[in-house]
Order: C-alpha cells, then sequence, then structure tokens
C-alpha cells in the first residue's frame, strides 16, 4: 500500500495549530500524526538539500524563517535567521542555497542552507516579489508588481552579475514559474488570470485563461506538475483546479472541476497519484485521486488559513 508523509501549513489562528504531519494512504485514508504552532503565519514551507525543512514567517512587521528537523514523524526547530524585508511569502532551495521572497517588501534574498548569514539579495522599486526558481545555470523571479520575471545567472548555487528583467504584458501579475519537461517555463499570472509558457528568454509561446468561466475574475494561486507532465493550477475567484498539457506548440487544458474557497497552493503526491490543494478561506486541504478521467476527492484535512502542502517521503 503506497502512502505519503505530508506537511501541511497555513496562516492559522492565534495559539492554534499551523502545522501538522498527515500520513495519506492511496486510497485516500489520512491519520494526522503530529501537529504544532509556529506563529506568525507559516504560509510557505520548503525542504533543502540537508533534508532540513524550512518554514517562512510571512509576518507584516519584519521577516524570518525557521528550520526543522523531521525525526521519525515529529519536527525539531534546529536553526532561525531574520531576515530582509515584509511579507515572506515564497521559499525555495537550491542545493546549500535558500532563496527567499517578500511580497510587501518586494525584497529577493539568499541565505545559506544553515541560516547562519544572507548571501544575496535584490530589489526593485514597486515590486511584489513572490517566486524564486532555478532551472539549470539561472535564477528566475517573479515580480508580480512590475509585471516582470528576472534572470541571473547561477555559480555554485547562488545568483551572480547583472539581473536581467524579461518583460511580460502590462497588468499581466507574474506570481509562479515552474518548468516544462521539454524545458520551457510555465507562468501563473494572478492579475489578468492567465497561463503562460515562455521559452528561457520570457518569449510569450502560449497562452490560455488558466481557468474558470468568462464571467468570473480568476486570480490562479499556484501550480504543479506531474511525473507525466500534466500541469495542474489552482484558480481563486472560481474556487477549481484546472490540468493541462503542452506538447511543444499547444498549451491544452484536459479538465477542470470545483474544489474549496480560495485554493492558494497545490501539489502532486507521487506516492499515492494524488493532488493536493491548501484552500485558505474554507480552511482545509483537499486531496484528489487524478488518476482516472473524472477526479475523485480522496481526503478533507482541516487547517486554518490553510496555504502550503509538501510532500515528505513516501
Amino acid at each position: 500500500m503506497k502512502k505519503s508523509l505530508i506537511l501541511i501549513s497555513g496562516y492559522g489562528a492565534p495559539g492554534e495549530e499551523d502545522i501538522a504531519l498527515y500520513r495519506i494512504e492511496e486510497e485516500g485514508r489520512a491519520e494526522k500524526v503530529y501537529g504544532m504552532c509556529h506563529g506568525h503565519g507559516p504560509s510557505f514551507c520548503c525542504r533543502g538539500g540537508s533534508g532540513w525543512i524550512y518554514a517562512a514567517s510571512e509576518r507584516a512587521d519584519g521577516a524570518d524563517i525557521t528550520a526543522y528537523e523531521l525525526q521519525g514523524e515529529r519536527l525539531k526547530a534546529v536553526a532561525k535567521l531574520a531576515v530582509p524585508g515584509r511579507g515572506l511569502c515564497h521559499l525555495h532551495a537550491c542545493g546549500q542555497v535558500l532563496y527567499g521572497s517578500c511580497y510587501e517588501s518586494g525584497d529577493f534574498f539568499a541565505v545559506d542552507g544553515k541560516l547562519t548569514e544572507i548571501l544575496w539579495t535584490f530589489s526593485r522599486r514597486n515590486a511584489h516579489a513572490h517566486w524564486a526558481h532555478t532551472a539549470g545555470n539561472s535564477l528566475y523571479l517573479a515580480d508580480l508588481g512590475n509585471d516582470c520575471l528576472y534572470r541571473c545567472r547561477l555559480h555554485e548555487g547562488l545568483a551572480e552579475g547583472e539581473t536581467e528583467i524579461l518583460g511580460q504584458p502590462r497588468g499581466s501579475g507574474p506570481r509562479q514559474i515552474l518548468t516544462l519537461k521539454d524545458g520551457n517555463l510555465a507562468c501563473v499570472n494572478e492579475l489578468d488570470g492567465m497561463l503562460r509558457v515562455l521559452d528561457t528568454t520570457g518569449e510569450i509561446k502560449a497562452a490560455e485563461p488558466a481557468g474558470g468561466e468568462a464571467d468570473v475574475q480568476n486570480w490562479p494561486g499556484g501550480a504543479c506538475m506531474d511525473r507525466k507532465g500534466r500541469l495542474y493550477v489552482c484558480n481563486r475567484g472560481p474556487n477549481t483546479l484546472s490540468a493541462w498539457q503542452w506538447d511543444g506548440v499547444c498549451l491544452s487544458k484536459e479538465k477542470e472541476w470545483g474544489t474549496g474557497d480560495w485554493p492558494r497552493h497545490i501539489a502532486v503526491l507521487s506516492g499515492t497519484g494524488h493532488v493536493a490543494a491548501a484552500c485558505m478561506r474554507s480552511h482545509e486541504v483537499i486531496g484528489y485521486d487524478c488518476r482516472s478521467d473524472i477526479p475523485r476527492e480522496a481526503f478533507r484535512l482541516p487547517l486554518a488559513g490553510a496555504a502550503c502542502v509538501l510532500e515528505l517521503h513516501f
């Protein structure tokens, strides 16, 4: 029987659990194995090369990162670092370097994996820093405020040299970037509701509405990709999940189905074949079995202000 151990986190409620671990079985049975209160809105978590789990505190008055070590099926805090900016909403690990994006202040930064020092910073006027993504020898950054991506060279995982601006359509609001199987980039755009495929220079190769009906405004939350290259997007406003295929020429929607209120983040659980969506306003993570033509709800996990899903192992 295949199983996944997943971490879910969210904005939480004062004094209540905002990080929890669940064991998920292939048929959808979910068992909670651990819960804790991190505090300060752990809206995003990621895992680094050392195996540590990093939690971002999305605070209005600053920003910090806490590293946790997974001990069996429990978490132990092992390091903490205050970082530049306010509203830390995303973390991305590249080897022994950890990148962060602060939406409120517009700061991008890099720290070492042991959380001992700031290695690199970048900011630009009117920025809303939302995402960092590494592909090959490049670092890509999504600036939702200035409608652009940035690209930097990487040396041993760290950005260096000049930062190149890759302009996107005015009012698009790029929110997330990920690499497709053919090396092109998928870009989820929050402000105009579009899903775009870009080449590595930022040139648009295809664009489609990410989901929903034409008369319902969509602020897409995020995307993930399974091992077969299928792309999933969560759509805030329509409150749907959509599944896409990119064949190198055309971007085609395969299916779309309803989910909880305000799906902010989505992740494929490779151990079970499920896709899980963190639905912030309905305070739950909902998992779907997407291995058939019609996705089937497999589980619901309650968490106040649910914001992130991270598979730890299976």
